[in-house]
């Protein structure tokens, strides 16, 4: 959504028209969604989430002062709130000796490459697995700076603005984040870039 039509519907919302609310909705929630899935590996939780950061956003609507984006702001609620929730989950397995499942993997990960031979496919969702759980071991802040950048595609400046951190520190978790996994996954041909 480019900054104009977001103007003209944050206008109609504060004149009072819902409709302008949805069309928010409808416009961010599937990358709300998705980046939350991939902080917290679980569809129902990032669900929550992503419904939590619209909640919010609905309730600050009014005094929006449009400093940001809507998407950023978005993207630094959604950040906050998974990092909120890998604490609470830390603090569950700590208390109650829970055990992590096994994650859920965003569709795009499981949709199979028709070329693809059947050697391939199951090379790929072992690739895929390992890098899902080589990015679970990454700090919260790593984990987000690293989704930010590589699924989200965000500029560092704007990865800085959404966690609202200083782009040097922005780098150092990027760097660090992408040295953890190359190690994890030194064996896989390739790399990670």
């Amino acid at each position: 959504m480019d900054a104009a039509t977001e103007k003209r519907i944050l206008d109609r919302i504060k004149d009072g028209d819902e409709s302008g609310f949805e069309a928010l909705v409808n416009a961010h929630s599937s990358k709300i969604i998705g980046l939350a899935w991939r902080m917290v590996g679980n569809r129902e939780d990032a669900e929550d989430i992503a419904q939590e950061a619209f909640i919010r956003l609905h309730r600050s609507l009014a005094s929006f002062r449009g400093d940001s984006s809507v998407s950023t702001w978005l993207y630094r609620t959604v950040t906050r709130l998974t990092i909120d929730h890998h604490r609470r989950q830390k603090l569950k397995r700590k208390i109650f000796f829970f055990r992590h499942a096994d994650s859920e993997h965003d569709p795009y990960e499981l949709a199979a490459d028709p070329a693809a031979s059947p050697g391939d496919q199951y090379l790929a969702g072992e690739a895929v697995d390992r890098l899902s759980r080589a990015v679970e071991k990454l700090s919260a802040q790593q984990r987000a700076v690293f989704n930010l950048r590589h699924h989200e595609e965000l500029p560092l400046k704007e990865i800085a603005a959404v966690l609202k951190l200083e782009e040097g520190t922005v780098k150092s978790h990027l760097h660090r984040a992408v040295h953890i996994l190359r190690k994890e996954l030194k064996d896989l041909q390739g790399g990670l870039t």
